[in-house]
């Protein structure tokens, strides 16, 4: 056997069961089935198998032969496990055998490669640290990593993996620590090279010798934040003037007692339709008497309103609550706008006074337009200018028509927007009489102007509906222009 183990380079061999297959060869060397080590999935089988040594002359590999097919997918491993014993015993008499001599040699062989093979997997010092480190573990303890000692020359054992978690929260916390330093330093440099001493009130000024003491300020007491995207504020930007645009959102610090006067002055920056929303659970409640909200629109360019933090409490809809809330204190508002236009023919029928039915919406910049209503509904407390015509037809009768603007006042809030709506009475607010002429293929303009008033709280609503003396059926005319609503908030 001098010849059997010449260029053998593994003493192992791994399969992957299909769950059919019984047989699986090896093709290294062994000395009897003891030396052959089966293991499936990392644990060693010693039963349930049988194993078949090779009797070929040029070696003694061999077969595994299972008894029940391995599972599909499993790890098989067929390795070389030799032991420490000796094949022969030399006697003091007599000459020992060849063929004993050669075996032993063989096993020698052997179990040396298998050593040399072990020791390849394994952590070893790099040649120039032979002699200058030790690789002897240290003592157990559960969970903890192996690390290099402070000298270098052994090993210790470091840190478990909550401390290592820890460690890397503490690295976070402080890399954001340093990052805030950093843009703190930028902004006091930037607010150094900005500062001139002339045109502020003086930071601190002490004169020892003369006993004098100057102190000043500077008068820039309103950054300006420009939006055009939504933006969360922080109670520490308090006193910013806040350019929104672009549809943007400005969302509210969550008020609280302690934040008390804490204010932005918000605008609208370019016309489209932006909003002002506060935290979760509070609200807003505008000064104007309006409902208390969570969400206030600024539809309108040039629109500007202070969002002062109170920390009191209050409820949605003027309710008393356990909300805590912002004031909304208007600068400059000039909405609503509606304009609203009746193109096509619409009939009024003899001895009834009839809702005209708009069928077209020029501008509505906060919403109030209800369709089903006919009218505009939750409107903001204050005077509204309020501009109907109508285009009336003339016919070879004098007719009277009158115009109304009809006011809904008195509904609780929730109860309904429509005719006869809750607890709430529509009534006359506003009206114009006027007699047709006498004539073919003409109209006459029916023309009605004024200022409403829309008192605080409640649910509220304009409406315009006409009458005319008649015996018949009149008709509305249709155009482009000439049947209209127009409606403009003047003023709280």
């Amino acid at each position: 056997m001098g010849a059997v183990f010449t260029n053998q380079v593994k003493a192992s061999v791994g399969y992957q069961g299909d769950g059919l297959r019984k047989s699986f060869p090896f093709g290294f060397d062994v000395f009897d089935a003891g030396d052959v080590q089966v293991s499936i999935n990392g644990s060693v089988v010693t039963g349930g198998l049988h194993i078949a040594l090779s009797t070929r002359d040029t070696g003694t590999g061999g077969t595994v032969v299972f008894e029940t097919p391995p599972a599909s997918g499993a790890d098989i491993i067929i390795a070389r496990v030799l032991k420490l014993r000796r094949l022969s015993a030399y006697g003091a008499v007599g000459s020992p055998r060849g063929d004993a001599i050669d075996r032993d040699l063989d096993y020698l062989t052997a179990a040396l490669g298998d050593v040399d093979r072990a020791l390849g997997g394994a952590l070893r010092l790099r040649e120039p640290d032979l002699d200058q480190a030790s690789m002897t573990l240290p003592r157990i303890d559960a969970g903890r990593a192996l690390v290099w000692n402070d000298a270098g020359n052994g090993l210790s054992n470091g840190p478990n993996a909550k401390e290592i978690a820890q460690a890397q929260q503490n690295a976070d916390l402080a890399s954001t620590a340093a990052n805030q330093a950093e843009a703190a330093v930028i902004r006091s440099e930037t607010a150094q090279k900005a500062f001139v001493q002339n045109d502020a009130g003086a930071v601190l000024n002490l004169d020892f010798r003369s006993q004098n003491l100057l102190g000043w300020e500077d008068e820039r007491r309103m950054p300006v934040i420009d939006a055009p995207t939504n933006r969360i504020m922080d109670i520490r930007e308090t006193g910013s003037l806040v350019r929104l645009s672009n549809g943007a959102r400005l969302t509210l610090p969550v008020a609280s007692v302690a934040r008390n006067g804490v204010r932005y002055r918000v605008f609208n920056g370019d016309g489209t339709q932006v909003d002002i929303m506060a935290a979760s659970g509070d609200v807003i409640k505008p000064v104007c008497g309006a409902a208390d909200t969570n969400l206030y629109r600024l539809p309108i360019r040039g629109d500007v309103v202070d969002v002062v933090c109170d920390g009191g409490k209050g409820g949605v809809d003027g309710a008393q609550g356990t909300n805590a809330r912002w004031f909304a204190v208007p600068v400059r508002e000039s909405g609503p706008i509606v304009k609203l236009l009746r193109t096509a023919r619409q009939d009024i029928p003899a001895g009834g006074a009839f809702l005209i039915e708009w069928d077209h919406v020029i501008e509505d910049s906060h919403g109030l337009y209800d369709s089903a209503l006919h009218g505009v509904k939750d409107l903001m407390p204050g005077f509204y200018h309020v501009d109907v015509g109508v285009k009336f037809p003339v016919t070879d009768e004098v007719v009277m028509a009158n115009l109304y603007l009809e006011r809904l006042a008195g509904a609780a809030t929730g109860a309904g927007t429509g005719p006869g709506a809750g607890a709430g009475v529509w009534s006359t607010h506003l009206q114009s009489s006027d007699i047709t002429a006498i004539g073919t293929g003409a109209y006459h303009t029916l023309r009605l102007s004024g200022a409403a008033r829309i008192d605080a709280g409640g649910t509220n609503g304009l409406r315009v509906r006409l009458i005319h003396s008649d015996a018949a059926t009149r008709q509305i005319g249709d155009s482009s222009l000439l049947t209209w609503f127009h409606l403009h908030r003047i003023g709280g």
